[in-house]
């Protein structure tokens, strides 16, 4: 059975939609419609190995949000129970599935996932192709609430299953490829950046940031760490807060401080990947962007004082303590007491709205964007 034009289509939508990640939803829309389902959207069988974000169809995303609210009371069971059916099936050779042959009638009524979620997004019928990516096992649900998928479209969703392999494959490359040239294009500005995935491991790094790797910050088991405790509680905070940022929230935290024995204080800033481009199908989730504080670029006092009101003696200890300096060794270097910076570092987190030494030396370092 041939594909129809529509779905012929609504592929070359998809393709289209590789370059302009926007077009996602609209030609994923397309290809549900021209299975006469609802919505529809991807994801990759064995979902703990995919920590990539992949997209879905327009109307799919109101049933996402109830689907997301309620999987801890009633849970999706064809990422649970009927996820072991699907991968008997996917083993067998067999390249598409209808719900009928997951569920029973009797499941359909007694299962809360289909009273709570499915029925109310009008979401109960749903059909499946399976395709490979590069060896790993991928999969295409589809959804509607009128009637039941029939065994003639198991069969052309069966034919959809190699091109969407194709397409998939092309978007994991092009993600890839984007990844890379982010990075690059931070390298060209000097700016230390490591591409964090959603485990919080760093999967890939541009030089500056390698050059900054030490016995004080470095990756352990895959993942950015400092000596420091306090410090390392700091970081992996901030990993957590921007890896978990709601859609729609707050998508970045204050950069913190990375206290460093044998160098100079490490300034981490965390940024979703978003913030450079689209997240669709890339592992990366978070880009860190790092910077020594002994950087040339760091803001002379006058800079200090004008953009936050500070004295002269004020602005040269916040730039003292900017660049790594601790209280006692800025109030030496500028030969003052150890009580008169203390009453002026006061002064200062009044003037900066701030109120942690960590937290003035982020806020000064952002004068030299």
């Amino acid at each position: 059975m041939p594909l129809t034009e529509r779905t012929e289509r609504a592929l070359e939508a998809c393709y289209d939609a590789i370059l302009a990640p926007t077009r996602w939803g609209s030609a994923l829309q397309l290809l549900g419609e021209s299975f006469g389902a609802a919505s529809c959207t991807f994801y990759e069988h064995d979902r703990e190995n995919s920590p990539a974000p992949v997209p879905m169809s327009v109307e799919h995303e109101a049933y996402s949000v109830r689907w997301a609210r309620n999987q801890a009371h009633a849970p999706d069971p064809h990422v649970g129970p009927y996820l072991q059916k699907c991968t008997s099936f996917i083993r067998a050779g067999l390249t598409s599935a209808l719900e009928h042959d997951l569920s029973t009638e009797e499941e359909r009524c007694t299962i809360p996932f289909y009273q709570e979620t499915a029925r109310p997004e009008k979401r109960e019928w749903f059909a499946a192709s399976f395709f490979l990516v590069d060896g790993g096992d991928w999969c295409l649900p589809i959804y509607r609430g009128d009637h039941p998928f029939t065994p003639e479209d198991a069969t052309r969703l069966a034919k959809v299953g190699p091109h969407l392999g194709k397409i998939v494959s092309l978007a994991q490359k092009f993600a890839a490829f984007d990844a890379a040239s982010k990075l690059s294009a931070l390298e060209r500005v000097s700016s230390a950046a490591v591409v964090i995935d959603a485990t919080g491991r760093a999967t890939q790094m541009n030089q500056p940031a390698q050059n900054l790797l030490g016995a004080d910050f470095n990756l352990v088991r895959g993942r950015p760490a400092a000596q420091d405790p306090a410090s390392n509680r700091r970081l992996q905070q901030l990993v957590s807060f921007a890896l978990h940022a709601a859609p729609g929230g707050p998508q970045s935290s204050a950069p913190i401080v990375v206290d460093r024995d044998e160098a100079p204080w490490l300034l981490v800033e965390a940024m979703p990947v978003t913030a450079f481009g689209s997240d669709l199908f890339s592992p990366g989730r978070v880009i860190l962007l790092l910077t020594d504080l002994s950087s040339p670029l760091r803001p002379e006092a006058t800079q200090l004082c004008a953009a936050f009101g500070l004295t002269v003696a004020e602005a040269k200890l916040a730039a003292k303590l900017a660049s790594g300096s601790g209280i006692d060794g800025a109030a030496a270097s500028l030969g003052v007491s150890r009580e008169t910076a203390r009453t002026q570092l006061k002064a200062v987190f009044a003037k900066t709205n701030t109120c942690r030494q960590a937290e003035l030396a982020a806020l000064v370092a952002r004068l030299r964007h």
